[in-house]
Protein backbone atom coordinates (compact mmCIF):
# COMPACT_ATOMS: atom_id res chain seq x y z
CA UNK A 1 0.00 0.00 0.00
CA UNK A 2 1.75 3.09 -1.11
CA UNK A 3 1.24 6.85 0.71
CA UNK A 4 -0.96 9.33 -2.33
CA UNK A 5 1.61 10.88 -4.42
CA UNK A 6 0.95 14.66 -5.51
CA UNK A 7 -0.81 14.09 -8.72
CA UNK A 8 -3.07 12.31 -6.85
CA UNK A 9 -3.50 14.86 -3.85
CA UNK A 10 -4.82 17.18 -6.61
CA UNK A 11 -7.38 14.61 -7.94
CA UNK A 12 -8.62 14.00 -4.37
CA UNK A 13 -8.84 17.95 -3.63
CA UNK A 14 -11.47 18.14 -6.85
CA UNK A 15 -13.56 15.54 -5.36
CA UNK A 16 -12.83 15.71 -2.17
CA UNK A 17 -16.10 16.09 0.33
CA UNK A 18 -13.84 17.41 3.31
CA UNK A 19 -14.40 21.44 2.52
CA UNK A 20 -18.04 20.57 2.37
CA UNK A 21 -18.56 18.68 5.66
CA UNK A 22 -16.35 21.44 8.05
CA UNK A 23 -17.86 24.47 6.69
CA UNK A 24 -20.86 23.61 5.31
CA UNK A 25 -22.64 21.76 7.81
CA UNK A 26 -25.54 22.95 10.17
CA UNK A 27 -23.70 20.09 12.09
CA UNK A 28 -20.88 22.85 13.01
CA UNK A 29 -23.39 25.98 12.94
CA UNK A 30 -24.21 27.80 16.11
CA UNK A 31 -21.86 25.34 18.50
CA UNK A 32 -19.86 27.13 20.93
CA UNK A 33 -16.09 25.59 20.66
CA UNK A 34 -13.18 26.97 22.84
CA UNK A 35 -10.07 25.81 21.03
CA UNK A 36 -6.31 24.76 23.07
CA UNK A 37 -8.46 25.61 26.63
CA UNK A 38 -5.05 24.41 28.45
CA UNK A 39 -1.20 23.72 27.87
CA UNK A 40 -1.10 21.00 25.32
CA UNK A 41 2.28 20.20 27.71
CA UNK A 42 -0.01 19.90 30.75
CA UNK A 43 -2.65 17.67 28.73
CA UNK A 44 0.38 15.11 27.46
CA UNK A 45 0.38 14.97 31.16
CA UNK A 46 -2.78 13.35 31.64
CA UNK A 47 -2.60 11.62 28.77
CA UNK A 48 0.99 9.63 30.06
CA UNK A 49 -0.03 6.42 31.11
CA UNK A 50 -1.11 6.08 27.26
CA UNK A 51 1.87 7.31 25.98
CA UNK A 52 4.60 6.55 29.00
CA UNK A 53 7.25 6.60 26.92
CA UNK A 54 9.81 9.83 25.95
CA UNK A 55 12.68 9.31 23.43
CA UNK A 56 15.34 11.52 24.40
CA UNK A 57 17.09 10.77 20.91
CA UNK A 58 13.85 12.28 19.31
CA UNK A 59 13.01 14.25 21.80
CA UNK A 60 9.22 13.25 21.92
CA UNK A 61 6.43 11.55 23.78
CA UNK A 62 5.75 7.72 22.14
CA UNK A 63 4.41 4.68 22.59
CA UNK A 64 5.75 0.77 21.19
CA UNK A 65 2.94 -1.40 20.16
CA UNK A 66 2.76 -4.47 18.89
CA UNK A 67 3.71 -4.83 15.30
CA UNK A 68 1.30 -6.53 12.30
CA UNK A 69 4.94 -7.12 9.96
CA UNK A 70 7.66 -8.38 11.26
CA UNK A 71 11.11 -7.05 10.55
CA UNK A 72 10.26 -3.22 9.87
CA UNK A 73 13.38 -2.13 11.54
CA UNK A 74 15.29 -4.97 11.85
CA UNK A 75 15.54 -8.54 11.24
CA UNK A 76 14.30 -8.51 15.33
CA UNK A 77 11.81 -5.63 15.18
CA UNK A 78 8.47 -6.91 16.27
CA UNK A 79 6.92 -3.76 17.48
CA UNK A 80 7.17 -0.08 16.28
CA UNK A 81 7.43 3.26 18.29
CA UNK A 82 5.49 6.01 17.35
CA UNK A 83 6.51 9.67 18.40
CA UNK A 84 2.90 11.48 19.36
CA UNK A 85 1.64 14.61 19.35
CA UNK A 86 -1.93 16.67 20.38
CA UNK A 87 -3.27 17.87 17.05
CA UNK A 88 -6.56 19.13 18.23
CA UNK A 89 -7.82 19.84 21.84
CA UNK A 90 -11.42 21.40 21.34
CA UNK A 91 -13.82 22.26 24.30
CA UNK A 92 -17.70 21.74 24.10
CA UNK A 93 -20.91 22.39 26.15
CA UNK A 94 -23.11 19.50 26.86
CA UNK A 95 -25.92 19.13 28.58
CA UNK A 96 -23.84 17.45 31.21
CA UNK A 97 -21.60 20.73 31.25
CA UNK A 98 -17.93 20.95 29.29
CA UNK A 99 -16.46 18.27 27.51
CA UNK A 100 -12.51 18.91 25.83
CA UNK A 101 -12.41 16.62 23.18
CA UNK A 102 -8.85 15.63 22.35
CA UNK A 103 -7.12 13.96 19.10
CA UNK A 104 -3.41 12.35 19.09
CA UNK A 105 -1.23 11.38 16.05
CA UNK A 106 1.17 9.51 16.27
CA UNK A 107 4.03 8.70 13.48
CA UNK A 108 6.53 5.94 13.22
CA UNK A 109 9.60 6.95 14.11
CA UNK A 110 11.33 4.06 15.59
CA UNK A 111 11.67 0.35 16.01
CA UNK A 112 11.48 -2.01 18.94
CA UNK A 113 15.66 -2.10 19.35
CA UNK A 114 16.30 1.12 17.68
CA UNK A 115 15.94 4.68 18.58
CA UNK A 116 15.73 6.45 15.61
CA UNK A 117 14.34 5.86 12.31
CA UNK A 118 17.21 4.72 9.80
CA UNK A 119 14.99 4.67 6.44
CA UNK A 120 11.10 6.20 5.81
CA UNK A 121 10.53 3.42 3.53
CA UNK A 122 10.09 0.72 6.38
CA UNK A 123 7.07 2.13 7.67
CA UNK A 124 5.87 1.80 3.91
CA UNK A 125 3.71 -0.69 4.87
CA UNK A 126 2.35 0.50 8.44
CA UNK A 127 -0.72 2.82 8.97
CA UNK A 128 -0.31 5.72 11.39
CA UNK A 129 -1.35 6.22 14.71
CA UNK A 130 -4.60 7.91 15.91
CA UNK A 131 -5.86 8.23 19.60
CA UNK A 132 -9.45 10.23 20.47
CA UNK A 133 -10.14 11.43 24.28
CA UNK A 134 -13.32 13.19 25.67
CA UNK A 135 -11.79 14.78 29.52
CA UNK A 136 -14.66 16.03 31.83
CA UNK A 137 -13.71 18.49 34.48
CA UNK A 138 -12.97 16.90 38.19
CA UNK A 139 -12.50 20.09 40.43
CA UNK A 140 -9.97 22.16 38.92
CA UNK A 141 -8.36 19.68 36.81
CA UNK A 142 -9.45 17.17 34.17
CA UNK A 143 -10.42 13.47 34.08
CA UNK A 144 -10.68 10.68 31.29
CA UNK A 145 -14.46 9.99 30.27
CA UNK A 146 -13.94 8.14 26.84
CA UNK A 147 -10.40 6.56 25.21
CA UNK A 148 -9.31 5.09 22.42
CA UNK A 149 -5.46 6.05 22.69
CA UNK A 150 -4.54 3.66 19.90
CA UNK A 151 -6.24 3.58 16.88
CA UNK A 152 -4.97 3.37 13.06
CA UNK A 153 -5.51 6.23 10.24
CA UNK A 154 -2.38 7.19 7.34
CA UNK A 155 -0.34 5.58 5.34
CA UNK A 156 3.54 5.03 5.34
CA UNK A 157 3.16 5.37 9.13
CA UNK A 158 2.68 9.01 9.21
CA UNK A 159 -0.65 10.06 11.18
CA UNK A 160 -3.18 12.09 9.87
CA UNK A 161 -3.50 15.71 11.10
CA UNK A 162 -6.05 18.57 11.20
CA UNK A 163 -8.61 16.77 12.33
CA UNK A 164 -12.05 18.52 12.24
CA UNK A 165 -14.44 18.44 14.98
CA UNK A 166 -18.46 17.71 14.16
CA UNK A 167 -21.49 17.56 16.19
CA UNK A 168 -22.81 14.01 15.30
CA UNK A 169 -25.66 14.06 17.89
CA UNK A 170 -27.44 16.24 20.25
CA UNK A 171 -24.93 16.17 22.54
CA UNK A 172 -22.09 14.05 21.12
CA UNK A 173 -19.31 15.51 18.80
CA UNK A 174 -16.90 13.39 17.21
CA UNK A 175 -13.28 14.23 15.22
CA UNK A 176 -13.58 13.33 11.46
CA UNK A 177 -10.65 13.35 8.61
CA UNK A 178 -9.74 12.11 4.71
CA UNK A 179 -7.64 8.95 4.67
CA UNK A 180 -6.69 7.41 1.15
CA UNK A 181 -3.94 5.37 -0.58
CA UNK A 182 -3.05 4.44 -3.88
CA UNK A 183 -1.96 0.68 -4.94
CA UNK A 184 -0.79 -0.19 -8.24
CA UNK A 185 -2.47 3.14 -9.52
CA UNK A 186 -5.70 2.58 -8.21
CA UNK A 187 -6.86 4.88 -5.50
CA UNK A 188 -9.41 5.01 -2.62
CA UNK A 189 -10.73 7.67 -0.40
CA UNK A 190 -12.49 7.44 2.56
CA UNK A 191 -13.85 9.21 5.59
CA UNK A 192 -12.43 8.36 9.00
CA UNK A 193 -15.23 9.57 11.80
CA UNK A 194 -14.39 8.65 15.73
CA UNK A 195 -17.15 9.27 18.06
CA UNK A 196 -17.24 8.54 21.49
CA UNK A 197 -19.10 5.67 23.62
CA UNK A 198 -18.99 4.67 26.74
CA UNK A 199 -15.69 4.19 28.15
CA UNK A 200 -14.06 3.76 24.47
CA UNK A 201 -14.11 5.40 21.56
CA UNK A 202 -16.19 4.30 18.02
CA UNK A 203 -13.98 4.20 14.42
CA UNK A 204 -16.84 4.67 11.12
CA UNK A 205 -15.13 4.21 7.84
CA UNK A 206 -16.99 6.02 4.74
CA UNK A 207 -15.60 5.41 1.28
CA UNK A 208 -16.19 8.50 -0.41
CA UNK A 209 -14.06 7.80 -3.49
CA UNK A 210 -12.60 5.46 -6.04
CA UNK A 211 -10.51 6.20 -9.51
CA UNK A 212 -8.76 3.46 -11.27
CA UNK A 213 -7.20 6.64 -14.17
CA UNK A 214 -3.76 5.79 -12.71
CA UNK A 215 -4.18 2.02 -13.68
CA UNK A 216 -4.38 0.27 -17.51
CA UNK A 217 -8.59 0.05 -16.70
CA UNK A 218 -8.43 3.91 -17.94
CA UNK A 219 -6.77 3.22 -21.54
CA UNK A 220 -8.67 3.81 -24.84
CA UNK A 221 -9.33 0.39 -24.95
CA UNK A 222 -10.89 -0.10 -21.76
CA UNK A 223 -12.44 2.68 -21.10
CA UNK A 224 -15.45 1.03 -20.03
CA UNK A 225 -14.07 -0.53 -17.12
CA UNK A 226 -12.61 2.71 -15.90
CA UNK A 227 -13.77 3.88 -12.08
CA UNK A 228 -14.37 7.47 -11.53
CA UNK A 229 -16.94 7.65 -8.63
CA UNK A 230 -17.22 9.78 -5.40
CA UNK A 231 -19.68 10.95 -2.80
CA UNK A 232 -20.67 14.71 -1.26
CA UNK A 233 -21.89 14.73 1.95
CA UNK A 234 -25.31 16.30 2.30
CA UNK A 235 -25.99 19.18 4.63
CA UNK A 236 -26.42 17.20 8.43
CA UNK A 237 -29.68 17.50 9.62
CA UNK A 238 -29.96 18.38 13.37
CA UNK A 239 -33.40 18.41 13.45
CA UNK A 240 -33.65 14.60 14.15
CA UNK A 241 -31.53 11.95 15.24
CA UNK A 242 -32.09 8.05 14.66
CA UNK A 243 -30.52 5.81 17.55
CA UNK A 244 -29.37 8.69 19.48
CA UNK A 245 -27.15 10.07 16.13
CA UNK A 246 -27.88 12.35 12.99
CA UNK A 247 -28.11 10.72 9.58
CA UNK A 248 -25.20 11.13 7.07
CA UNK A 249 -27.03 11.96 3.68
CA UNK A 250 -24.94 11.09 0.84
CA UNK A 251 -25.23 11.73 -2.85
CA UNK A 252 -22.96 10.04 -5.53
CA UNK A 253 -21.89 10.36 -8.77
CA UNK A 254 -19.95 8.94 -11.35
CA UNK A 255 -18.85 5.56 -12.90
CA UNK A 256 -18.28 2.34 -10.85
CA UNK A 257 -17.93 -1.64 -12.82
CA UNK A 258 -19.58 -0.72 -15.63
CA UNK A 259 -22.29 1.37 -14.30
CA UNK A 260 -23.20 5.11 -13.90
CA UNK A 261 -24.54 7.05 -11.24
CA UNK A 262 -26.22 10.55 -11.05
CA UNK A 263 -27.42 11.78 -8.02
CA UNK A 264 -27.63 8.83 -6.47
CA UNK A 265 -28.52 9.24 -2.71
CA UNK A 266 -27.23 7.00 0.32
CA UNK A 267 -27.63 7.28 3.98
CA UNK A 268 -25.63 5.94 6.69
CA UNK A 269 -27.61 5.58 10.51
CA UNK A 270 -25.62 4.88 13.67
CA UNK A 271 -25.76 1.49 15.13
CA UNK A 272 -24.96 1.66 18.79
CA UNK A 273 -21.45 0.49 19.69
CA UNK A 274 -20.42 -0.24 16.11
CA UNK A 275 -20.79 3.09 14.75
CA UNK A 276 -22.14 4.36 10.88
CA UNK A 277 -23.19 1.11 9.08
CA UNK A 278 -22.84 1.17 5.18
CA UNK A 279 -26.17 1.20 3.47
CA UNK A 280 -26.90 -2.09 0.80
CA UNK A 281 -25.82 -1.74 -2.20
CA UNK A 282 -23.35 1.27 -1.38
CA UNK A 283 -21.05 0.91 -4.77
CA UNK A 284 -17.88 3.20 -3.23
CA UNK A 285 -15.06 0.46 -1.67
CA UNK A 286 -17.28 -2.55 -3.24
CA UNK A 287 -14.76 -4.78 -5.49
CA UNK A 288 -17.40 -7.41 -6.44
Amino acid sequence: MQHLNTSIFKRIAFVATISYIFYGSHALANTTQINNPILNKTLMGLLESYYPFYNKKLKCHSVVIDSSFYGVFSAEDKKTGHCVEIDRQIMVETNKGKRLYVLVTGDIKFGEHDEGLIDSNNALSHQGLVGMFVLKPNGNNWKIESASPIMSAGAQGMGLHDWKLMRFAPNTWGFVNEDGYEYLGYVETRLVILTPSGQNIIKSLINNSNFSAYTDLCSDEVKRVCDDINAKLQRIDTSKAVDGFYPLSFTINGRKNNKTYKNANYTFYYKKGQGYQIPDNYPIGLEN
